[in-house]
């Protein structure tokens, strides 16, 4: 397949571009997506009451965002949470780089649709489920 030859951010970009997810950028739910994923890495959530808890608590956390934060800024906290998470990858004794290749096979299996700008997974669907053992350092 084509995409696999390509890094995995462009990957990223055309998994996003190919489901219209990069058409519309709403501040509020991009921090609750990223809200929804480190409550599903304490183990407690699931990724239905991870996505609950986590738009309560972004909505918050936006009502006391600075009305025209410049793309820079966001840019610069989203590119830094990048680099915590590929440390983290790596202090767990994971190779970042084949990590994100499983978890793009992964997705890429993926079928569902946009409800509200959010991919929703098809649960009927069986998809690849990423295999992190061939993943350690």
């Amino acid at each position: 397949m084509e995409i696999f030859k390509k890094n995995f951010f462009d990957r990223i970009v055309t998994w996003c571009e190919e489901r219209k997810l990069t058409e519309n950028f709403d501040h509020q739910k991009e921090i609750s997506f990223i809200i929804e994923e480190l409550l599903e890495s304490t183990g407690k959530y699931t990724s239905e009451t991870a996505r609950e808890k986590s738009e309560k608590i972004s909505l918050e956390i936006f009502s006391e965002v600075e009305e025209n934060v410049s793309p820079e800024t966001i840019v610069d906290a989203f590119g830094d949470i990048i680099v915590f998470a590929t440390g983290t990858i790596a202090k767990n004794g994971y190779n970042p780089k084949k990590v994100m290749d499983e978890i793009f096979k992964e997705i890429d299996s993926r079928k569902g649709k946009i409800i509200d700008g959010k991919f929703i997974k098809d649960k009927n669907q069986k998809t690849y489920k990423a295999d992190f053992s061939k993943c350690k350092f």
